[in-house]
């Protein structure tokens, strides 16, 4: 090969090696994404208490066939019989132990509770995130077994989540459109805007020259739409009330997030709150639980009336 020929060689080596290096970054953070170590349930019962400790009934223990995936859950039984349900949906890495901050409210009004850890998180089969893509066909099922067990028609069972729970529920909005309300506490509008947004805050510039390209390989390994994960464009049209609760000084997942997916809303139907109690992400209701209660009452009797025994 003579010098002019041996000229173009190196550009397409650099080229390669670009190219080699792009995909393999973008294959190490889409399974970042897909793949997050999460927690055990008795490390989030360390972290929030046992359900004894905060009022409530031993639950029982649930497995949920929701298809390519079982759910583990807990159903707590109310006594009181107010002919009303809420089912709990928890954050990422989480499990269904963080229901236990929320279900208080609901316990208090009489309803009957179902959390279950998501599909691979806490007890639940294992397998890749996918930020409410599937994950909002396994609280279908979720939903469906809670009416067969408590007989209660869809209208009357609430869904409440926390931040990629939250984003889940308003995802199950078109799939459950009767269900009597949903409470999404710092949810993220779109699975593209919360990884832009991480990706420069946790790797800089690195993380965000990465992104399309994570994207991309996380779909094809996981065989999903990362366009589809979209909380802003699920609720437009939705017919159940939404309670949109976030922290002003949420630094992991802003605030505007909920005010994006606002927007998208009813707003005769919709109610979006954000907090000036100084909080981290999704620590309202530890911050002040009983402020926080009051708001969830607020809505509840304003927009759901009659949903359960009332404010205790």
């Amino acid at each position: 090969m003579d010098k002019e020929n041996r000229s173009w060689l190196w550009p397409l080596v650099i080229i390669v090696l670009v190219l080699l290096v792009y995909g393999a970054g973008s294959w190490y953070f889409a399974n970042l994404v897909l793949s997050s170590p999460t927690s055990t349930l008795a490390e989030g019962i360390d972290d929030v208490g046992t359900p004894q400790e905060l009022g409530l009934p031993l639950p029982e223990n649930v497995q949920i066939d929701a298809g390519a995936v079982t759910l583990a859950g807990w159903y707590f039984e109310n006594e009181a019989d107010a002919q009303c349900a809420v089912m709990f949906l928890h954050g990422y890495t989480g499990t269904r132990a963080q229901a236990l901050y929320w279900a208080p409210l609901f316990w208090e009004r009489g309803c009957d509770l179902l959390a279950y850890d998501h599909r691979g998180h806490g007890e639940s089969t294992a397998a890749q995130h996918t930020y409410g893509y599937f994950e909002k066909a396994d609280g279908e099922a979720a939903l469906d077994w809670l009416g067969r067990r408590t007989g209660l028609a869809r209208e009357d069972i609430g869904l409440a989540g926390v931040s990629y729970g939250a984003a889940t529920a308003l995802q199950m909005a078109p799939l459950a459109p009767d269900v009597a309300f949903i409470l999404a506490d710092s949810p993220y509008s779109s699975l593209e805007d919360i990884l832009s947004f991480q990706a420069g805050e946790q790797f800089g510039t690195v993380g965000r020259a990465f992104l399309q390209g994570a994207l991309l390989n996380a779909q094809l390994l996981a065989g999903f739409d990362v366009d589809a994960v979209s909380p802003e464009t699920a609720v437009i049209g939705a017919e159940m009330p939404i309670l949109l609760i976030h922290s002003a000084t949420d630094e992991f997942t802003p605030a505007g997030h909920s005010s994006a997916i606002y927007a998208n809303s009813d707003p005769a139907r919709t109610v979006l709150l954000i907090n000036e109690w100084g909080s981290e992400h999704a620590a309202d209701i530890v911050t002040d639980f009983e402020a926080y209660a009051a708001e969830v009452d607020e809505f509840l009797d304003q927009l759901v009336p009659g949903f359960g025994d009332g404010p205790a």
